[in-house]
């Protein structure tokens, strides 16, 4: 008899919800680090009266628009806060019945997967130190956190048994959060599926998914709805192209079939989409839940590069690829008619009654929004590249660029880290107003629930002073934070809310932990955080426009 590891098809459905398998899983993973020092629950020390910040030989950034904004205020009942992910900041991996996620896998067995070779596995340990975190947002009135709950922390397995270690963190971290006055927006799903998944049936390429995240989904929300008003049900579902598409399914973990590639991408999108539409059905529908639910749609702005037709039909084609993927809630429940031509049988197909279930499943546009790009037609036209699925750039088959037709760049880039993002704060405003009249004018409101900066070489100066003053994020918020509220008063659009990324520096998952996008300053030895230049910027900007703090004390430097 022969054998072939590749050629397994079936799945291998887990029953076994022992400690034993769960140390199978870990010995999948390798050895984790542990902090030497902070490895229980620490009890939060006083805030200081007051923080070191920019002083007078170098004021915070001035507004660009002193007169249209001198008066303009936010709307009430903005929400608006400091944002991150459980796998991004908790550590504390193995601790407390957590099962590994996919990202454990990743991190620690598949070669350069991480730039730095940096895991998560200890990070900030905000899974120990989250009172003295909300703390800190309490001492500056910041009312809003929006954190994401860890999927293999409640559920090591997937499904099966709760483990009741780690839903007993999260009772106390929203009642922590509650106590401080800080209202939660919480996340789902941002990435980390349990690693028993993949090994059971290939993750999200498999229909199983479904049910085994809406089960986790409804435990959640039954446990914390009374406290939660704003759920979203996913974290960028566009995750599936840049990220999941890319895992070594067949490598390091069973692919039952279906590799890396564009199938894994679109069904990864599918069984999303599908999981999203019956977890908002059932809260509004079953469980008549208190708040609202959508998913954080992952895009950016595209700026046509000329007005010619063929660039302009770029533009639409760019946007139909990236949030209309996702805009079956706000459409007809369908893809868009261009992916349908483009994909033919690459694209899964939704049954009438699926797309019924899909339509209107979103309560409000949610958009991760962090910077914008030039659009234009490929040289070779769109035909040449839609009509054969190996041509470069299939199946967008159009140009993304950060250069201006005069050959300038579109912005200030960000980290080498992150060099996808340039500073482009006039994005914003433009892209509101597309996704809301032009692209999904169903829509109600729109929040932006994150954007952020990786100011360049933060990591690489010799004393914290050189790294927390940052300069660039600093011009980044003010000018993002500025537009957002000149498209709320010039251009009518209704946000309701903001959310700044990051409560401060955290492993950013292919870029590991020397890519920097916190407001505040992580030390990843001691622990200790330190508001940066854009902490007071973002915190001072809310005074000016009416942004609604907790306490009597707004504080904002010295």
């Amino acid at each position: 008899m022969s054998f072939n590891a590749s050629a397994g098809t079936t799945y291998l459905p887990n029953k076994d919800y022992s400690n034993e398998m769960l140390g199978f899983l870990w010995n999948q993973v390798g050895p984790v680090a542990k902090h030497s020092v902070v490895t229980t629950t620490v009890e939060p020390t006083p805030e200081p009266t007051s923080y070191a910040a920019p002083g007078e030989f170098h004021p915070l950034v001035a507004s660009n628009y002193g007169d249209q904004l001198a008066e303009a205020k936010l709307p009430a009942n903005f929400a608006w806060g400091m944002s991150s992910s459980a796998y991004q900041i908790e550590g504390a991996v193995k601790d407390e019945g957590r099962g590994p996620s996919i990202w454990d896998l990743l991190s620690h067995r598949n070669a350069n997967q991480v730039i730095d070779n940096s895991t998560a596995d200890v990070v900030s340990q905000h899974y120990y130190l989250y009172k003295q975190d909300f703390a800190r947002l309490k001492n500056f009135g910041v009312p809003h956190f929006s954190p994401s709950i860890s999927w293999p922390r409640v559920f090591p397995f997937g499904h099966g048994p709760v483990n009741e270690a780690g839903i007993k963190h999260y009772d106390d971290v929203i009642a922590e959060l509650v106590k401080n006055g800080i209202t939660p927006a919480v996340t789902l799903f941002h990435w980390d599926t349990p690693l028993a998944l993949f090994n059971e049936y290939g993750g999200w390429t498999n229909s199983k998914i479904v049910d085994d995240y809406v089960n986790y989904a409804k435990f959640v929300i039954k446990r914390y709805d009374e406290y939660v008003p704003i759920w979203f049900s996913f974290n960028e579902p566009q995750y599936c192209n840049w990220q999941y598409s890319y895992y070594p399914a067949g490598e390091i973990y069973p692919s039952y079939g279906v590799g890396p590639g564009l199938k894994a991408r679109f069904l990864c999108g599918h069984y999303t989409l599908l999981a999203h539409a019956k977890l908002a059905k059932w809260y509004h529908n079953e469980f008549k839940g208190r708040g609202r639910i959508t998913f954080k749609n992952s895009g950016n702005y595209f700026e046509p590069i000329s007005n010619s037709p063929a660039d302009l039909a770029a533009t639409k084609r760019t946007y139909d690829f990236v949030l209309g993927w996702f805009g079956g809630p706000w459409i007809d429940g369908d893809y868009p008619q261009s992916m349908k031509d483009t994909l033919g049988d690459l694209l899964p197909k939704f049954t009438k009654k699926e797309k019924a279930l899909i339509k209107g499943s979103c309560d409000f546009f949610a958009i991760d929004a962090y910077t914008a790009y030039y659009v234009g037609e490929l040289k070779e036209g769109t035909e040449t590249c839609s009509s054969n699925s190996s041509y470069p750039g299939f199946p967008e088959c159009t140009t993304q660029t950060a250069t201006a037709k005069d050959g300038f760049s579109i912005g200030p880039a960000a980290d080498s880290g992150a060099s996808w993002l340039k500073s482009t704060p006039v994005g914003i405003r433009k892209f509101l107003s597309a996704i809301t009249k032009e692209l999904f004018p169903s829509v109600p409101d729109v929040m932006v629930t994150e954007f952020g900066y990786a100011e360049p070489f933060e990591s690489e100066y010799l004393n914290i002073q050189d790294s927390i003053w940052d300069l660039r994020r600093v011009d980044y918020i003010q000018g993002f934070l500025d537009n957002i509220l000149l498209a709320i008063t010039e251009d009518k659009v209704n946000v309701t809310g903001a959310f700044l990324w990051s409560i401060f520096d955290n492993f950013e998952w292919s870029s590991g932990i020397k890519t920097r996008f916190g407001l505040q300053y992580l030390n990843y030895d001691t622990l200790e955080r330190t508001p940066k230049a854009s902490w007071f910027q973002a915190i001072n900007w809310f005074k000016k426009h009416g942004g609604e703090f907790i306490g009597d004390r707004n504080q904002t430097g010295h």
